[in-house]
């Protein structure tokens, strides 16, 4: 169970202000939340904690983000995710979350830095794909579930498709809000939920949301080249945090 004490708070509380500024604009932020806060919890307990968080903001963040978004990328990954977040629950009970923060670790790392380190002159756009667009679908929201990081696997296809800084943000929030519509039953069937988780929630919230409102207005202040560095920069943290942690729990724990 989480203990509410001061550590508990001294993580949990950026990393609401995390989230909230991922559900105002600044997509992908709230990735870095629940690593931090798996230091002072297990990662479905923190989860539960988040989760209706991420459900109240999401009712803000799609209300200012409801006209900035790519139908296209939605069509193709959504009805894939849904199979991925099924699969998630089946599983969630049965497999060490290690070995999932090791992949999305991997593939995180292995995409920012082919980002950092190609050439510019091989920089190219690229467009929808069916196949691509379900298959990163699926891939996230099966890691969404399982540590609520689904923004990696995610920005793997959207980025290179270099939408508008909004846009891109918008159907992040989008998406993920449908995605965490999709875990409230498996969670509770999961046994997750507890007054404890409740009280955590609700004492976190209002944070989160004045935090959602501050990154609605700094994202108009942000320039697409500054955004995409951040995003990138923020994408390759979390992986690492993620990685490193997946191999000591397997191989230096107990």
């Amino acid at each position: 169970m989480i203990e509410f004490d001061l550590i508990f708070y001294a993580l949990a509380i950026p990393s609401v202000v995390l989230i909230g500024l991922s559900k105002g604009g600044f997509a992908g932020s709230g990735a870095v939340a629940l690593p931090l806060m798996t230091i002072a919890a297990e990662p479905l307990q923190v989860a539960a904690v988040l989760l209706p968080i991420l459900l109240m903001l999401d009712v803000f963040a799609v209300g200012l983000y409801r006209k900035d978004f790519d139908r296209t990328t939605i069509l193709y990954t959504l009805p894939t995710s849904i199979l991925g977040v099924g699969l998630a629950w089946l599983v969630a009970s049965r497999v060490e979350p290690a070995y999932f923060k090791i992949l999305i670790g991997i593939i995180g790392i292995v995409f920012t830095l082919n980002i950092w380190l190609r050439p510019k002159s091989a920089s190219k756009l690229r467009g929808h794909s069916v196949v691509r667009g379900g298959f990163w679908g699926a891939v996230t929201g099966f890691t969404s579930f399982i540590t609520l990081t689904g923004g990696p696997p995610f920005q793997i296809y959207v980025l290179p498709l270099r939408l508008p800084h909004r846009t891109y943000a918008g159907t992040f929030i989008i998406f993920m809000a449908i995605n965490n519509v999709m875990k409230i039953g498996p969670f509770a069937s999961l046994g997750q939920f507890s007054m404890n988780t409740f009280w955590a929630s609700l004492s976190l919230a209002p944070l989160a949301l004045i935090s959602t409102f501050a990154g609605a207005y700094l994202i108009k202040h942000v320039s697409s080249v500054v955004f995409y560095r951040i995003i990138h920069a923020i994408m390759f943290v979390v992986c690492a945090k993620l990685l490193f942690d997946g191999v000591s729990e397997i191989f230096f724990s107990g």
